[in-house]
């Protein structure tokens, strides 16, 4: 007889899931078009009703396999719920034609709307039980309901569990509604939320849950946030199924190597190294979709985001005291525990007591700024960065709702969660945009913010000059540290300003526009006195002891008057002398013809081209070298670098 090999299902990036009031028929359902009992705790099969999320395998036609998700109908499982909601790509909203719409059935479709469910079908269970005129009045309820919520022209079938009619018609409705998910290209790094932990006998932890983004391999350092924990992937299952990696979109088991059974709970993140962070704060777009309850401005929640759940203490941004039903806006929260979020993460908010479905939205920032309470917000970069976030562009979402208003090389993967490739067509595209200016080789500053970088400034450089009256404003590498900014940025940053009816932006120094040196009489005497003794001494230098005998005054008082000479670009200080700095520059002229024909320069020839006495050309040469013109080569000295 010939042999026939049963050809291994394609699993296909998709996840199904159920909704509706407890006791409706969800986990029935399932079971008949999955054959997998989805209720395995002991108090689920006690009670009769699931408590906890159930999963399961579906075939579908031409040997595909999704997978499935059973939720709990009850309310006092509602956080359960949303742990699974938040992955399902394919709703399928049950509803018993005895019972027809109960809260539940509301509660659960106003959260897959929150959610953003991209598809939606609705299933009238029990229909061997009721009559035809019920049927038709459970189904107008039924198509009411769900165009209230935005899903309008859904399919409806009527079904029963105990007779299998209608089954066919839910199969047939479920295939076609998976082919119509549409994944992009994947091109971010593993992450998983988890929604199991346990252990197993001669293998140890294991850790469940439908991957969001990416894929690991057997073998692979993963962290597990918050933390971080560096765990490795010892083996995968997907669907029970022995597998070489996890992949975004399938339902996952990982055995884990290093990590430990109590250190690991529902809520934590497994992801790839150095990508995703744990935060206690986030800036988001909510819409209050409660019939009565307003959000008020401060106020404590439960923020429901992936497999996790935290109180959160919720602030209102913008002038308005309190967010009405039906109305958006923008909250910022503070977590009770750190969690691992990314713009484009949608959420549900709670309230505490009466526990009630009250708004849902989507992070727009996971990096808010800090200690700016009584800062102005700007609610329309905040709609910006909404649009943005419903449109899918998360790295400009982050930059224009977060903290940052100077981004670094080393935070781009945090920021744009991609791979590299991904990450610099995002920087190009931002920069060609105008919505980020290079700021140097490895740094960025993100336009929208150069207002608040203005501001910045002018709150420093009113203190600075208060302090430095007679300084002609602020040394452009303090600039660039206050700003966190390298100094080789400061060219890019000059540029930045220079058009800024603010600042003054000098070769050396920034300024205020409206300061002015403030010298005593006293100082521009002495300021007068100097110059006239480096005129004497033409090509030389003099002593600065020789300038505070002869001019009688304090070394603080002469420093002062000599900051300020070389601020001005008048004088450099070299060791224990002063020259004009057109001196030196004049020599580093001579020095660079001469190095056109000659490779090295010793001390006697160096005097012979400038004319610089011995106490004066070492101290000179010793500054080449400080600033890496030159370098010693024995007596003599060379070019450090030809260009």
């Amino acid at each position: 007889m010939p042999e026939y090999k049963i050809k291994t299902p394609e699993i296909i990036p998709v996840m199904i899931g159920t909704a509706g009031h407890v006791d409706h028929g969800k986990t029935a359902l399932v079971r008949l078009l999955t054959g997998c009992e989805t209720d395995i705790l002991p108090e689920e099969k006690k009670r009769g009703m699931s408590i906890d999320l159930g999963f399961a395998p579906f075939l579908l036609d031409d040997n595909r396999m999704a997978g499935i998700i059973d939720v709990p109908g009850h309310e006092d499982f509602i956080r359960n719920m949303i742990a699974g909601a938040s992955s399902i790509d394919v709703l399928i909203l049950i509803i018993a034609a005895d019972d027809g719409v109960m809260p539940q059935t509301i509660e659960h479709l106003k959260i897959m709307s929150l959610l953003q469910t991209p598809e939606v079908m609705a299933v009238i269970t029990k229909i061997d039980i009721v009559g035809k005129e019920r049927q038709q009045e459970v189904s107008n309820q039924v198509h009411e309901l769900l165009k209230e919520y935005g899903f309008s022209g859904v399919p409806v079938i009527l079904e029963s569990n105990i007779t299998g009619e209608g089954l066919g018609e839910v199969r047939e409705e479920v295939n076609k509604l998976v082919c119509r998910i549409q994944r992009p290209k994947e091109t971010k790094p593993f992450r998983m939320n988890i929604e199991r932990v346990f252990s197993v006998k001669g293998y140890g932890t294991v850790v469940t849950g439908i991957p969001l983004s990416g894929k690991c391999v057997i073998d692979e350092e993963l962290e597990l946030l918050p933390g971080p924990h560096s765990v490795i992937c010892r083996s995968i299952q997907k669907y029970s199924v022995d597998s070489s990696d996890a992949t975004a979109h399938a339902c996952s088991a990982i055995n884990l190597r290093a990590a430990k059974l109590p250190e690991i709970e529902r809520g934590m993140t497994l992801a790839s190294t150095g990508v995703y962070r744990k935060t206690v704060s986030a800036v988001l777009s909510i819409k209050n979709v409660h019939e009565s309850l307003p959000l008020k401005r401060r106020q404590e929640l439960r923020f429901c985001c992936g497999t996790s759940n935290r109180i959160v203490l919720s602030v209102l941004l913008g002038k308005n005291e309190v967010l009405s039903p039906g109305e958006n806006g923008f909250i910022q929260i503070k977590l009770s525990e750190p969690v691992v979020l990314a713009a484009g993460d949608r959420f549900i908010l709670r309230t505490l007591s009466p526990s009630a479905t009250v708004a849902g939205g989507v992070v727009l920032s996971a990096n808010p700024p800090e200690g700016k309470k009584k800062a102005k917000v700007d609610t329309v970069k905040l709609e910006k960065a909404r649009i943005a976030a419903e449109q899918g562009d998360y790295f400009f979402s982050e930059i224009i709702a977060g903290g940052f208003s100077v981004i670094n090389k080393n935070e781009l993967a945090f920021l744009v969660q991609e791979d590299e490739e991904s990450i610099k067509i995002a920087i190009e595209e931002k920069i060609k945009a105008g919505v980020l200016i290079p700021a140097g080789k490895t740094q960025w500053i993100i336009k929208d913010r150069i207002v608040e970088l203005e501001e910045k400034l002018r709150f420093l450089l009113t203190a600075y000059h208060k302090e430095n009256k007679i300084s002609r404003g602020m040394p452009f590498a303090g600039v660039c540290s206050f700003l966190g900014l390298d100094k080789e940025s400061y060219p890019d940053l000059s540029k930045i300003f220079a058009g800024s009816g603010v600042l003054s932006v000098q070769s050396d120094c920034v300024s205020l526009k409206s300061f002015a040196v403030e010298m005593t009489a006293k100082q521009k005497n002495i300021r007068e006195k100097i110059i006239g003794m480096l005129s004497k001494a033409e090509n030389s230098a003099v002593a600065l002891n020789t300038i505070e005998a002869e001019l009688k005054v304090d070394m603080p008082e002469l420093r002062i008057v000599m900051r300020f000479l070389t601020e001005e670009g008048v004088i450099y200080t070299l060791d224990k002398y002063v020259i004009f700095s057109k001196v030196v520059i004049n020599a580093l002229d001579k020095l660079k013809e001469h190095f056109k024909n000659e490779s090295t320069v010793e001390l006697s020839h160096f005097r012979e081209l400038t004319g610089l006495s011995r106490n004066v050309a070492v101290p000179v040469l010793e500054y080449f070298d400080s600033k890496g013109i030159t370098c010693r080569e024995g007596k003599a000295r060379r070019l450090a670098n030809k260009s």
